[in-house]
């Protein structure tokens, strides 16, 4: 058993860490033309960069995401088994995430760089490849069943993390401009 599965991007200029639900299916595609390796190590001597998301927003996407792979009704999950965090390998090989569990257990020793918001990917992908690309989105059907105060009572770490990361000098911005 794992609590963290750490897949870094790796191209000649920089290590991109992937966590699910955060723009990933967008930054792959854009990255795809570079041929990254998929590493399981970070590599110091490169710039690595992730995609942050406001973990109520990352929630409701991930279990979005999760009842249409699976085909199972809402009315059968429990809040409270959504957010585990170990992982199995074998199951994560096949790519059988849990795209609720919480976004920090992907930071734990990465040493990631730079953060990039969400709302702030367009304009990231624009500067540094000169294009970009809004895929997966969600229809949010979730929202309409569970209460979201009932979500936040689980997520209130995560706002901790995240609203640190807001306010680090290591969340880019555009006026920053280009990383690598």
């Amino acid at each position: 058993m794992y609590f963290q599965f750490v897949e870094l991007y790796s191209t000649d200029n920089f290590q991109y860490l992937l966590i699910q639900k955060n723009g990933c299916t967008s930054v792959r595609h854009i990255i795809s033309d570079l041929k990254p390796k998929l590493l399981h190590k970070r590599d110091l001597d490169k710039i690595c960069w992730t995609v942050v998301r406001d973990p109520y927003e990352r929630f409701v996407a991930g279990l979005d995401y999760d009842l249409k792979r699976f085909n199972i009704k809402i009315e059968d999950v429990k809040l409270d088994q959504l957010f585990s965090t170990i992982y199995e390998k074998e199951t994560m090989v096949r790519g059988n995430a849990k795209h609720t569990a919480f976004q920090s257990m992907h930071l734990i020793n990465t040493c990631v760089d730079w953060y990039i918001d969400l709302p702030d990917l367009d304009n990231f992908l624009k500067m540094h490849f000169n294009k970009s690309a809004f895929l997966n989105k969600n229809d949010g059907v979730v929202k309409e069943y569970f209460d979201k105060k009932d979500v936040l009572k689980y997520l209130h770490m995560e706002y901790e993390i995240y609203n640190k990361i807001k306010m680090s000098p290591y969340l880019w911005e555009w006026q920053k401009g280009k990383i690598f």
